[in-house]
Order: C-alpha cells, then structure tokens, then sequence
C-alpha cells in the first residue's frame, strides 16, 4: 500500500521544520460526526492497539452546539490521526482535549485542526503527551479564525514530557485568522521531568521509574478522567503503567 501523509500544514514556508515529513501506510479510518444547531455531544477515541492506525475525524458544530472531544494514544505501533473541527454555527464551542504516549521505535503524527467560522465561537485544544526511547512525533496544532467569526475566541496548549534523549519532537502551534475581532492564544511547553520532583519521590521510597511514572500519571489524569467510559478509561491507565515500568 502507498504510504501517505494524513494531514500536513499547506504553508511552503513550514517545510524547513520537517513537520510534514511522516508517512502512513495504514488504511485510514474516517469519521464523520454532526452536531446539530442547540446540541451537545461527547465522546472520545482511545488507541491501545498493536498495530499501526490512521484516523481521519471530521466534525462540523451548528449554531449554539457543543462537542467535547477526547483523544488517547498509548499504542504500540505507528499512528496518525488528523482531527477537524468546523465550528459553522454562530455561538457553538468544541473543547478538545488529547494525550499521547510514545516510546520504542513508534512514529506519531498529530495533525488537529479548529476552524471558527460563526460569531462568538469558543474552542479550546489541549494536548499532553510524553516521548520516550526513539519515538519520532509531530504535532501541527491550528486555530484557524475565519472571516466573519467576530467575537470568537481560542485557546491552544500542548504539552509534551520528554523522557529519553533518543526522541525526536517536533511541534507547530499555528493562529490563523482572516478576521480582526477575535482572541487567540496558543503555546507549546516542551522539557524534561523536574530532577527534584524524581529526588523528592525516590526520597520517599519509590525507584525512579516509579517516580516517572507518577509524574506523568498526574499530567495526564486531568484529560483522561474526561473519557466517559470508566472500563476504557482503566484500560488506558493500566497501559501507560505497564509501559513506564517497563513490564
């Protein structure tokens, strides 16, 4: 099968980062979700397994609609996903809230995008992850603002723990906006585990990948508790266990 790139940032003048460099050859998995004028909907997707996986979300919000949205990745093969959210409806709102955990050899690639086209829209993207071993990844993150999306706002955060010198990671927070009465943000933090958190925790006790994995638990536990499914949310957290001890 050809190998593709699910999603990439259009703009030549990115090239030189190598952000759209990585390729999938898994069979994309696409969905399609519509949220209705005055609704809300919430769901999530959550990948544990062991194969390389690529997935296309598309989701457009009417007027005065709502959707949360949670994504998790603690796969062991390759994954892309490319998450769209067309916020068409005069005060809707999408919070989009994401982790990832990569390690060995894995190659992941986040391409996510909101595009605020009615008035007085509201999104938020927040996106945690941790890299560790030789996991290559690349996260393009873009509030797109519309003409016409007078009053929106939005608000961008990744971010990413890394845990090995070996990992590759490259992220792009982008702003567009083609109209002048909206409030963007966006920032990425990017760094290593505090080395005196992991000395007060092995001080008391605990070995250090323990303590790693603690660290990272607590970072990542305020997106995961929003998966509505208690027996996934279990299995996703039990996973990221394994992975840090290194069972």
């Amino acid at each position: 099968m050809n190998e593709k790139i699910l999603g990439e940032i259009p703009l030549r003048t990115w090239r030189w980062l190598g952000v759209n460099e990585l390729k999938t050859s898994a069979q994309v998995e696409e969905t399609f979700i519509d949220v209705g004028d005055g609704e809300t909907k919430k769901f999530s997707c959550v990948n544990l397994s062991d194969d390389d996986i690529a997935r296309k979300i598309k989701i457009s919000v009417g007027k005065s609609g709502r959707v949360e949205f949670v994504s998790a990745d603690a796969g062991r093969g390759n994954f892309s996903a490319d998450v769209e959210i067309d916020l068409r409806g005069d005060d809707s709102a999408a919070e989009f809230d994401a982790v990832y955990f990569g390690d060995g050899e894995r190659r992941l690639d986040f391409n996510y995008v909101i595009r605020q086209r009615g008035k007085n829209t509201s999104a938020t993207m927040n996106v945690r992850g941790a890299l560790n071993d030789n996991c290559d990844k690349i996260f393009r993150g873009t509030l797109d603002f519309k003409r016409g999306a007078k009053g929106s706002v939005g608000r961008e955060l990744e971010e990413v723990i890394i845990l090995s010198s070996g990992t590759r990671n490259r992220s792009v927070p982008l702003m567009l906006a083609e109209e002048d009465e909206v409030d963007g943000h966006h920032a990425v933090s990017i760094g290593r585990l505090d080395e005196e958190k992991i000395f007060y925790l092995m001080s008391r006790g605990l070995d250090e990948a323990q303590a790693q994995r603690l660290i990272v638990e607590a970072a990542f536990n305020p997106v995961v508790e929003k998966i509505p499914d208690e027996n996934l949310r279990s299995e996703l957290l039990d996973t990221l266990q394994r992975r840090l001890d290194r069972e």
